[in-house]
């Protein structure tokens, strides 16, 4: 797994001034959808403007943009987690997979370090199955996860990650971005 953006020459080129703001409005118009469905009691968190712009900026630009889960749960509960990806390359991208798991890995800058800083009492979640997640020029879509709190653990909040990446089978995958979230063990 790679733990930088792929600068590889088949990266399609930064998106223009005018893509980018088409994009921008598209985004927080589905930013705010997402908003309105958010369930009484559940926590949501999305891009904000500044976010989105700086994401957009870039190339490669497969990125979360919005994240809501269940607050808390009980020891042998289950916490929800749903997350939404979109693509706002002017090129399809596929082979992706969001990998979900426990631990403070949003302080690790390097990838490759942050995927190692688990909590190793909860699962390590991976969707969605294979060949993994399709997204066309401009499309976006959900996932959701449950995550199941084991049984010894310590009532505190505990820090989830979800990591956005895409594979490839015969060379170094790619990694396209990251969100955090934070729930609490009762």
């Amino acid at each position: 797994m790679a733990t930088k953006k792929d600068k590889s020459s088949s990266a399609p080129a930064g998106l223009t001034d005018a893509q980018q703001e088409k994009e921008f409005k598209r985004i927080k118009a589905e930013i705010e959808k997402l908003r309105g469905s958010v369930k009484k009691g559940d926590h949501f968190t999305a891009l904000t403007d500044d976010q989105i712009r700086e994401k957009l900026r870039r190339t490669n630009s497969p990125m979360f943009i919005g994240e809501g889960w269940s607050g808390s749960a009980p020891v042998g509960g289950t916490i929800s987690y749903n997350v939404t990806i979109t693509n706002p390359d002017p090129v399809s991208r596929d082979s992706m997979y969001v990998h979900v798991f426990i631990g403070p890995a949003n302080t690790a800058s390097d990838v490759g370090s942050a995927l190692r800083i688990v909590d190793a009492r909860f699962p390590r979640l991976s969707q969605p199955g294979f060949f993994g997640l399709t997204l066309a020029p401009s499309a976006s879509q959900s996932l959701s996860f449950s995550i199941k709190v084991p049984a010894g653990v310590e009532p505190s909040n505990y820090m989830g990650n979800a990591f956005l990446l895409q594979l490839n089978s015969f060379d170094v995958g790619v990694y396209f971005d990251r969100a955090s979230f934070v729930f609490q063990v009762t």
